[in-house]
Parts: C-alpha cells; structure tokens; sequence
C-alpha cells in the first residue's frame, strides 16, 4: 500500500475503528495511479532543507495561518448553502476548526519564534482567522464562488487536502521543535497535537460522507473521481514546490 494510503487508513483506524471499504478502495487505488507527490522522501527532504531557515519557517507558520482563514471562509459558503443539515452541520464544524487553526499557526509562531514580528503587524495577522462559532450568521459572501449546495467532488478535495495536511504537520512537528526553546517546546507540541486530532477527524468524517456516496450507488463516480482530484493535487504540490510553498488548508 502507498505510505500516504496507509497513514490515511491507520490513522482512521485508530480514530474510530469504521470501516469505509469504498474510500478505502478508492483511496488506495488513486494513490497507485497517482502516487501523492506530498507522500515521496524527496517532498519530505526538500522540506526539512528548506525548514531549517527560521525566517523560512516563521514566514510559512503566517502564510498556514492565511490559508487556514481563507479555507474557513470558502467551508461556511459551502455549509450555508448546503440544504442537508447534517453534512451541512459538519462542514460548519470543519469552518469553526479551520479558523480556530488560523490562530494556532500564530500561537504557533509566537511560541517558537517570540518576537518575530512587531505588535502592529501581529495584530493584522490574528484577523486572518474569521473567527467563526456556533452562533455567527450563515450567510455567504457576497458573489463567493463556494457558495453551492457541497458535492461528492468537493468532499474528497477537502479529504485529500487535510490527508496533505496532516503529513504537512507531521514534517512541521520535528522542525519548528528544534527551532523552538526548550522551555516553550511543551506548549508547542500540545498546539500541533490539538491540530493533528482536528485534521484526522476532518478526513474521518469527509471519508465517511464520500463512503456514504459510494453505498448509494455512485461507487464509480467516487473512485473515477478520488484519482482524478489526486491528480490534480500533484500537479498543484510539484508546483508550489518550484516555489518552495508547502501548504496547509
């Protein structure tokens, strides 16, 4: 099984235990047809080269923090729009965690690197979060292009970016923690464990939504898909590696 295939399924595994044999299936084959490009030890190996520049590292730790906030925004016009309150219910969750995450990239930064930035602009960078709850309004942005009742499509997009994710925070653990001081190294591991817990149950419960699908007949549809949106993801990720960009959303 491909390393990615079998992190993805492990780690659901000890989430829940459930089986998903349709996204499992799915999963496993798009990765042999498209090996993720984010899974391979020369992702991994660019990163840790390029992540031992501290200037490289705080600036990445902000650039997470916008696209989390930026992701959170894009989820609430999908959850709004989405008529089936309990998917709807979900993604809405999924929108609460990403802009809770905009600012653990932020705790993130001040733990490891204290003062990087001066007051002003570590003041702008906390309104990158939306800063979604509960009881914020559910209406979309004015002419968002997200704002459209949630697909099959969408669904494994969002699962294969948090699977992208989650790898993303496994190479950040080791770094940002030899970057940090060891007397901070305690808050910074609990920040990136909540992260990890908050992007597992992510793919938990979009691979549910997606097994769901194939159960009512749009197995093929699913699978044609799932290689296809990988596909996609590779080309994405070997481009933003020529610009040493390794994103969170």
């Amino acid at each position: 099984m491909n390393v990615v295939a079998g992190l993805t399924v492990s780690a659901l595994r000890r989430l829940d235990g459930e089986a998903r044999p349709y996204y499992r299936q799915a999963l496993t084959t798009a990765c042999r047809a498209a090996p993720p490009v984010f899974g391979t030890r020369r992702y991994g190996d660019i990163y840790r080269a390029t992540a031992v520049n501290p200037y490289w590292m705080a600036a990445s730790l902000m650039m997470n923090a916008q696209r989390e906030g930026e992701g959170a925004g894009q989820l609430w016009d999908l959850a709004v729009s989405t008529s089936n309150e309990s998917i709807a219910a979900q993604v809405r969750q999924h929108a609460i965690d990403e802009s809770r995450h905009s600012r653990a990239y932020i705790a993130l930064l001040d733990v490891a690197f204290p003062g990087a930035v001066d007051e002003e602009f570590h003041d702008q960078l906390t309104t990158l979060s939306p800063g979604y709850n509960r009881h914020s309004p559910r209406d979309p942005h004015p002419d968002s292009p997200f704002a459209s009742p949630i697909t099959v499509d969408d669904l494994i997009q969002m699962n294969i970016a948090e699977i992208r994710t989650l790898i993303h925070q496994r190479l950040q653990r080791p770094v940002l923690l030899a970057h940090c001081a060891p007397q901070r190294r305690g808050r910074l591991t609990r920040i990136i464990d909540v992260l990890m817990a908050d992007e597992t149950r992510h793919i938990a419960y979009t691979a549910t939504l997606i097994e769901d699908f194939a159960r009512r007949g749009g197995a093929r549809e699913m699978t044609r898909l799932m290689r296809e949106r990988l596909s996609d993801f590779n080309a994405i990720t070997l481009a933003d590696l020529g610009r040493n960009v390794f994103e969170s959303t």
